[in-house]
């Protein structure tokens, strides 16, 4: 988790054009189908701003703001937790 936030700037900002490293968390993503808090699993995290993590808890919940943005967060992720583990593999 702590690589991916000091390595990445914010996946939406991103995006949109912007490279935000502030204050940036790692969202773990809850999947379409999901509901609620679930078991965290850390393959399938993002960097995301403070600003973006908040719009997506508590303005439109995970679906929407994905919908509305027309990605797949999972394949970000994906690529992400790979490159994690070439480099945590490549050091062992």
């Amino acid at each position: 988790m702590a690589w991916v936030c000091e390595m990445h700037p914010c996946y939406v900002c991103d995006l949109e054009g912007y490279l935000n490293f502030h204050r940036i968390q790692f969202h773990h993503l809850q999947g379409i189908h999901r509901i609620g808090a679930m078991i965290r699993d850390d393959s399938t995290g993002i960097p995301i701003c403070f600003e973006h993590h908040q719009e997506l808890t508590f303005k439109y919940g995970e679906r929407k703001f994905w919908e509305r943005l027309q990605v797949d967060p999972f394949n970000y992720s994906q690529e992400l937790y790979s490159q994690y583990k070439e480099k945590h593999n490549d050091t062992k």
